[in-house]
């Protein structure tokens, strides 16, 4: 298995973790889709370290998808839908999808990931990560607007946490927590799984619940806010095994 260079690991040491995507992008990609690339973070992030790679992305919120292509002007980025990608086969050497699975529904989860391989050269690698089903999975606060809705309404709905979405929660699933075996029989046939990480636990749910201000208000520039989201990256570096909150998953096209 193809491990990042020397130079790649030490611009990755502040994360500390193999939880993140960037750590799995081989050596010699020339090109990435992000699919559900949202205000395009990991984009830029990418873009940092290799900035020698073609990107593309997708996204269906329009609002995130127009601060994406501010910040990334020559990225090839697409209002998509992640079960019917507007690229050709074999375009891309590597393939993301980071917490976007889970907001897929149950009907097109498997075309979505059929869709990735589409686009995927032979031999290339798409890096998966989800909410795992561990043992805070019930605190998942993106499931709140289902459980409390009255609560959810007051405090995000009217914000910015999902603007463009044009049924509001009616286009919004309710978050699955993926198991391991789950992920693998998803992605069914035409894979070979590469690795296998989980990290997180109670830290990751209880910030995002700690955001939830922020994103009322449009303010997730504010230090607060960032210096949540540091503490929550810290959390998911450290593996929790069966009980974590979030699994990421390596897949090589065969």
């Amino acid at each position: 298995m193809s491990k990042p260079s020397l130079a790649t690991q030490q611009k990755l040491l502040h994360q500390q973790n193999w939880m993140h995507p960037a750590c799995w992008i081989p050596d010699g990609t020339t090109s990435l889709l992000d699919v559900g690339c949202n205000t395009g973070e990991l984009l830029s992030y990418c873009n940092e370290l290799f900035p020698m790679i073609r990107l593309a992305g997708v996204e269906i919120n329009k609002t995130a998808l127009e601060q994406a292509r501010q910040r990334l002007p020559l990225a090839d980025l697409h209002v998509s839908a992640a079960e019917e990608l507007p690229f050709a086969d074999d375009r891309f050497d590597c393939v993301t999808c980071i917490e976007v699975l889970e907001h897929i529904s149950v009907d097109v989860r498997s075309q979505s990931l059929k869709e990735m391989r589409r686009v995927l050269r032979p031999g290339g690698r798409l890096v998966l990560r989800v909410p795992h089903a561990g043992m805070f999975a019930f605190l998942d606060p993106n499931n709140f607007r289902f459980r409390m809705p009255h609560l959810y309404k007051t405090l995000i709905r009217q914000g910015h946490r999902d603007p463009n979405y044009s049924r509001e929660s009616e286009d919004v699933v309710w978050h699955h927590h993926f198991t391991r075996d789950e992920l693998k029989e998803l992605a069914g046939n035409g894979w070979q799984i590469e690795a296998s990480r989980t990290g997180g636990l109670l830290l990751m749910p209880l910030v995002d619940i700690a955001c939830w201000p922020f994103y009322r208000i449009g303010r997730t520039d504010n230090f607060l806010f960032r210096v949540l989201q540091r503490i929550a990256n810290f959390d998911i570096g450290f593996d929790y095994g069966k009980a974590s909150f979030d699994v990421l998953m390596v897949l090589r096209r065969v």
